[in-house]
């Protein structure tokens, strides 16, 4: 049976996002390995040119929001100074997310799925996830005078970065739009714990 994304008749995916969730269908269905840059712009209708002009490089397809997404994070941390450090955090969090899923709304958790999935990017998903995560424990060293090594902001950045992945794992599972106050409800107990060991209470 022929595929939708390569029946004859399809117009050209006329915009970067359009050819990006074509791109994301591929990876999903053949693995990044598999998925050549010649089968992305056969599905998408676009020649060489227009694809190197969105993305740089298949990487660049995966790779590209991503990286958008941590400097979404760091801005929301910045613009949250006012609020207590974790719910600053959390706020942070929510916030980027939203802002991430309007820029890409039809791939964006078709991003996350591939990531997760396939293990030809482990490595390089890990690492990723790595820099997402230390830019949760600078924010808390910075905001709480501790070193950006130190024990505690490295917990909270792996912590909060587990209750994220957790969360964009029940999304993927789902066939319905996602539910904010669900990220916000899910990350609240571990930026509360936090929050109180910071405050220097006691969390038995």
């Amino acid at each position: 049976m022929t595929s939708p994304r390569t029946r004859r008749g399809r117009p050209p995916a006329s915009t970067r996002e359009a050819l990006e969730e074509i791109a994301f269908e591929l990876l999903l269905r053949d693995g990044y390995e598999a998925t050549t840059l010649q089968a992305i712009m056969t599905a998408g209708g676009v020649g060489r040119s227009t694809l190197f002009r969105y993305f740089g490089s298949k990487a660049g397809i995966v790779w590209g929001e991503f990286d958008r997404a941590v400097e979404r994070l760091r801005s929301a941390l910045r613009d949250a100074d006012d609020a207590p450090v974790m719910a600053a955090v959390r706020s942070a969090v929510v916030r980027s997310t939203r802002l991430s899923q309007a820029a890409a709304p039809e791939s964006w958790l078709d991003r996350f799925r591939v990531l997760d999935r396939d293990p030809a990017l482990a490595a390089e998903t890990a690492a990723h996830w790595r820099v997402w995560a230390e830019t949760v424990s600078r924010y808390a060293a910075e905001r709480t005078g501790l070193d950006a090594g130190a024990p505690v902001p490295a917990a909270i950045g792996g912590a909060v970065q587990a209750a994220y992945v957790a969360v964009l794992r029940r999304w993927t599972t789902r066939d319905e739009p996602v539910d904010f106050g669900e990220l916000d409800d899910a990350l609240r107990p571990v930026t509360d714990a936090f929050q109180a060991l910071l405050n220097g209470r006691d969390l038995s």
